[in-house]
């Protein structure tokens, strides 16, 4: 039962409580339990959203991952100032190099374009993926990631109830809390994720479905997004069924609104754009989830006792802190970013135009997973849209866990004193190089 459907509640009440823009103008405090009384005598906490809504169309501007400030960020923005300000510390004449606005789309094209949308995604209360005359390729998709009908119900009805107040309608990363909390809640409209262990490049990396598994389970530390191992599995994969369809719905409509502002305009009609965008943005989950495509790490290195670990350790961390690869001696670049070994980072702009900041390593949070597999990963390929870049083009396999066994000993000071690590030397650190 819809309890929206048969009340005399404000309409601007209902856009509040399914994370639509509005003002709640219940009248009287005194409604307040009698409508939450009625809201769960109706059942509606195991209920999807109500049949009237649609997915907004995207106001807010478009922030162009493939031109980052070269500048560092001042500082985090204040609570209150997402998502109205993106960029928080430059000017509006530089934030205006960095951002697409919609409201400058024809009015036709945006129209076709929320018709093609609806097309191929549905509405919030019966989301769909293509139609039975698409490709083998979203066919293919469809089946991989439980992308079928009534998977996606399910996972939006609990996308609605466990996610929509920080996630928002869209996915956008614009829901009621998402200004108070910092980092702010993920935007899945870009089509990045920061935590994956496919090895695809920048700009094209997506997670693989067990990657949003473990982020839904573990949750991610010190963040706003929890754990939800309590609930059953086969909710957390409607979830994550869910999510992809977010994603593979804003990223469509991203790309579509970005080209359409371009100075080279649309050379084709919109649907046949929002097709050929639809198409590339599948294709890039589907590799993800290609065997050839999961980052397989190299061999542990054979340790046998204490001296061949303090010898890792100490590998790392050379690699760690050498600002520059000499001769046979490579460098890893950390001190780039994690100045100080994160205790002096710069705050940084991310792809999102939202404000980040190296990780403190000596602290032991690690936002992506502590397993040594999970540092790994980062490692090797990066962090999507945060300007963490991969080092598998310039470390081996060794190398790497080399890094690793470095990082699980720095936040201990008993276990640097073991292993010879000594991060207050006399001598002032110099800042690393990428190379």
């Amino acid at each position: 039962m819809d309890f929206f459907a048969h009340s005399e509640v404000p309409l601007e009440a209902t856009r509040g409580i399914v994370g639509l823009a509005g003002k709640v103008t219940l009248r009287s405090a005194a409604i307040l339990p009698v409508f939450l009384g009625l809201l769960l005598l109706s059942g509606c906490a195991s209920e999807g959203y109500p049949e009237h809504l649609v997915y907004l169309p995207r106001t807010d501007p478009l922030s162009d991952p493939t031109k980052p400030p070269e500048k560092d960020a001042p500082g985090f923005d204040r609570p209150g100032e997402f998502p109205e300000v993106l960029f928080v510390g430059l000017s509006a004449e530089e934030r205006g190099k960095l951002l697409v606005y919609p409201s400058k789309m024809k009015e036709d094209d945006r129209q076709a374009l929320d018709k093609a949308l609806t097309r191929i995604f549905g509405t919030p209360a019966h989301p769909t993926f293509g139609s039975s005359e698409e490709t083998e390729p979203v066919k293919k998709l469809s089946q991989d990631l439980q992308l079928d009908e009534q998977t996606l119900a399910k996972g939006s009805a609990l996308y609605r109830h466990q996610c929509l107040h920080c996630h928002g309608l869209n996915g956008d990363g614009r829901g009621a809390t998402a200004p108070w909390v910092n980092p702010h809640p993920r935007d899945y409209r870009l089509g990045r994720f920061k935590f994956t262990s496919s090895s695809q490049q920048e700009g094209r990396r997506k997670p693989r479905r067990e990657d949003l598994l473990r982020t839904l389970r573990e949750g991610i530390d010190s963040s706003s997004m929890p754990s939800f191992r309590l609930l059953p599995d086969n909710d957390l994969d409607a979830l994550v069924s869910y999510v992809i369809h977010l994603s593979l719905r804003g990223q469509t409509e991203f790309e579509v609104i970005r080209a359409a502002l371009s100075a080279e305009g649309l050379d084709q009609g919109i649907d046949a754009v929002v097709n050929e965008f639809f198409t590339d943005v599948v294709s890039q989950w589907q590799d993800a989830q290609a065997p050839n495509n999961f980052i397989q790490p190299g061999p542990y290195p054979n340790i046998a006792g204490d001296q061949d670990m303090r010898e890792s350790v100490q590998r790392g961390f050379d690699l760690f802190v050498r600002a520059k690869a000499e001769g046979s001696k490579k460098s890893a670049g950390c001190l780039g970013c994690h100045t100080d070994f994160g205790r002096q980072s710069a705050y940084k702009y991310d792809a999102w135009g939202t404000i980040v900041r190296p990780v403190d390593i000596t602290t032991g949070m690690y936002r992506g997973g502590r397993r040594p597999i999970d540092l790994y990963w980062r490692i090797h390929s990066g962090i999507n849209g945060v300007n963490m870049p991969a080092s598998k083009d310039n470390l081996d396999s060794k190398d790497i866990w080399d890094l690793v066994n470095f990082l699980q000993v720095l936040p201990y000071r008993t276990m640097r004193e073991k292993y010879g690590i000594n991060l207050e030397s006399n001598e002032p650190t110099q800042v690393a190089v990428r190379p």
